[in-house]
């Protein structure tokens, strides 16, 4: 059975200076996702996005291509449930 899950998908410049949003736009494209949204922050490029293929497998899969995608122009990505970033996230220390 498939289920839908939300997915953040970061994409850093391997090199100093501002990320390429035509070569995110273009890489996304080529994956099972829908976007809701996409933030330009002073580190990179985050995306909020929805994925009818999330099993494990199909996400190592994904995230295996997106990294080779974005290697070669010049991007490290970074993909994770978005239920695992805000949990990570939202941790208190005592």
């Amino acid at each position: 059975m498939t289920e839908n899950c939300n997915l953040i998908i970061a994409f850093f410049p391997l090199r100093p200076g501002r990320s390429d949003a035509q070569a995110v736009e273009r890489i996304l494209r080529t994956h099972p996702i829908r976007v809701d949204r996409i933030e330009h922050t002073e580190k990179g490029i985050l995306v909020f996005a929805e994925s009818t293929r999330c099993e494990s497998l199909d996400l190592t899969r994904m995230r295996e291509a997106l990294i080779s995608q974005g290697r070669e122009v010049g991007l490290r990505v970074r993909l994770q449930r978005e239920c695992l970033f805000r949990a990570m996230h939202s941790l208190s220390y005592l």
